[in-house]
């Protein structure tokens, strides 16, 4: 598949904000050009420009410093915005949390119909020694079936290229559904599906759009997922239970497409 010259924004959303010393340890060490705009949710930290140089980061960089915690929606809404005045030509989107390693931000040269570029994920369990590894040496990573494994494909809105007019359109439809979406989020008693939800409402959102509206996919790697508390309690919501997993977030899921179809069907 032919590459070419996109402008891109990677999206960084934190609230750890320790952990950008992964993250953006990581981006700096890719080649592509893009724009790095930092979202930070924890209103007792402030994240400098002085901060992400230090961790050897030298491109573009945009900082948002939230004075309330807003949550990853907001967080990543707010970075598109943000976009639209800081990376007016960027055609890409990558959203990337906080914890993750990201190890390329190239696109390929893909139809007008591609609305997203969908690629594999390695996670790791256990050590955090190997995510530290994954920064400093990315292509030492192998799955092995235990500590390390392949996400073959990676389906999600995080770290997948997102084509930045469809998720601006799709920000339309989750504004106006945000206050249904918000108590959603407040009914369950584990942390809601953010990165699930949005997932599947862009695929939903571009396919109504553009009945030819279609990801692509590409077999290659290029994200290290911190698995390590999947099952620990973050930002005060713990994980569904691990026994349940799947038909926990089938119910949260049905819930979510009712309130965004009920807010498309008026657009």
């Amino acid at each position: 598949m032919l590459r070419k010259k996109n402008l891109v924004v990677v999206a960084v959303t934190t609230f750890n904000t320790e952990m950008l010393k992964l993250s953006v340890a990581a981006i700096a060490r890719i080649k592509a050009k893009f724009t790095l705009i930092i979202h930070n949710d924890n209103p007792a930290e402030t994240v400098t420009p002085r901060d992400i140089r230090k961790m050897g980061y030298r491109g573009g960089l945009h900082i948002i410093n939230s004075t309330t915690n807003v949550g990853l929606r907001t967080a990543r809404l707010r970075i598109l915005d943000a976009a639209a005045n800081v990376a007016r030509d960027a055609e890409w989107i990558i959203y990337v949390d906080d914890d993750d390693i990201l190890l390329s931000a190239d696109i390929p040269a893909v139809d007008a119909n591609n609305f997203a570029v969908i690629q594999n994920a390695l996670v790791v369990r256990r050590r955090i020694s190997d995510m530290i590894t994954a920064v400093k040496y990315p292509g030492r990573l192998a799955p092995d079936g235990d500590n390390i494994i392949l996400e073959r494909p990676h389906l999600g809105l995080g770290a997948n290229a997102i084509r930045i007019s469809v998720m601006r359109g799709l920000a339309n439809i989750l504004h106006a559904a945000g206050e249904r979406l918000d108590e959603i989020d407040a009914s369950l008693d584990y942390r809601p599906p953010v990165d699930a939800m949005m997932w599947d409402a862009l695929n939903t959102y571009a396919r109504r759009a553009a009945p030819a509206a279609t990801p692509i996919y590409m077999d290659s790697v290029n994200v290290v997922r911190n698995g390590i508390d999947d099952t620990a309690e973050k930002y005060g919501r713990p994980a569904p239970d691990a026994r349940h997993a799947a038909a926990i977030l089938a119910r949260a899921m049905a819930r979510y497409r009712t309130a965004i179809a009920n807010v498309a069907a008026q657009s």
